[in-house]
């Protein structure tokens, strides 16, 4: 399994493991079943409540009908990755989910823009292209991540900072927050060790937290830095560094 190292915005390195082929395609799989059992359960409850008797009898509204049941299928992966952050029940049950390469959560365009490179990716030469793409590409892209700025990761696996990280502030570098010398190590310690802990589950409402937690501490408001949450965190950290030369 391939290990990606992530740039963020702050000049963070990040190390995530890249989901194997054999992940993604038992992901793809699973979210089959789930697609066929969609469609099982819709006949059984259409025998009982007869659904398809609300159009009139002929092809165009049978087509019709039958559009409108597969509207869940067709839009599945793009509605359950903007519901579910990045992953869908398959991916879900496989411990991967989609993230964009700067390490940060994907939108609901990338998504979409992922969603309508499917019919390229998966369902032309039944998915060699998309298994060429993610094997020719650094950091593991079929192409409609690379045309959305995104990867699939492994979220089973241990997901590090570079050792190197807080050290490494460049000399020109000139920090925001010089206030952030209110806080001591043992303070800085928990912010780490809380922001690693959403690197690797990208649990949004943590970092969140952590975010809102710096700002009332450091009386600073974010939304004049306009930097997101984790942006935020990870220039606390990087100026925390550059004041005290600690890493």
């Amino acid at each position: 399994m391939a290990k990606l190292t992530i740039n963020t915005t702050q000049n963070i390195e990040i190390d995530f493991k890249a989901a194997s082929i054999g992940e993604r395609i038992l992901a793809f799989l699973l979210d089959m079943i789930f697609k066929i059992l969609y469609f099982i359960v819709f006949y059984y409850l259409n025998t009982i409540f007869h659904f398809s008797n609300l159009f009139p009898d002929d092809i165009w509204s049978i087509n019709a009908f039958f559009i409108l049941i597969s509207i869940p299928v067709i839009f599945y992966t793009v509605i359950f990755e903007v519901l579910m952050q990045g992953s869908t029940p398959g991916k879900k049950i496989l411990g991967i989910k989609v993230i964009k390469i700067d390490g940060y959560q994907a939108t609901v365009v990338d998504y979409f823009i992922r969603w309508i490179f499917r019919v390229i990716d998966l369902f032309i030469g039944n998915g060699i292209i998309a298994v060429i793409s993610i094997l020719a590409t650094s950091k593991s892209q079929r192409l409609g991540d690379f045309f959305a700025g995104t990867t699939v990761i492994s979220t089973k696996n241990r997901v590090s900072l570079s050792t190197t990280i807080f050290q490494e502030v460049e000399q020109e570098y000139k920090p925001l927050l010089p206030q952030v010398i209110r806080l001591s190590d043992a303070d800085i310690g928990v912010v780490k060790e809380i922001y690693l802990k959403y690197i690797k589950s990208r649990d949004y409402s943590l970092i969140k937290a952590l975010a809102n937690k710096l700002e009332s501490e450091l009386k600073v408001d974010q939304g004049q830095l306009a930097l997101n949450n984790q942006e935020f965190v990870e220039l606390v950290l990087k100026d925390y560094s550059h004041f005290t030369g600690k890493e």
